[in-house]
């Protein structure tokens, strides 16, 4: 995977002028903004960069195992908020997941 680095540094500085804009600091702060903004802006790409590679890799079962699973949750007489973003997950594996002939 390559990154785009202009891109990141365009984004990197955009945040720093925005920051010290809107948090009213001197010229000399921008040093210190655009190090924070690079760090965020360097995780940002790391991060879309592993949701593509997610995406791409697609799912690690058959359908019919995530709907069993599913089908198990929401057979349950009480569900939790974990149950609920299980049941989400599942959806979204399921969504990507191959359908058998």
């Amino acid at each position: 995977m390559t990154y785009n680095r202009k891109q990141i540094m365009t984004l990197a500085w955009a945040w720093a002028r925005q920051d010290l804009w809107s948090l009213r600091l001197p010229a000399s702060h921008l040093r210190r903004l655009f190090n924070d903004a690079l760090r965020r802006a360097w995780a940002e790409a790391k991060e879309k960069a592993r949701q593509f590679s997610d995406t791409v890799k697609g799912p690690s079962r058959p359908a019919e195992q995530i709907q069993r699973e599913i089908l198990i949750l929401e057979c349950k007489d009480r569900l939790c908020w974990q149950d609920f973003q299980r049941l989400d997950a599942l959806n979204r594996e399921l969504n990507a997941a191959p359908i058998a002939a």
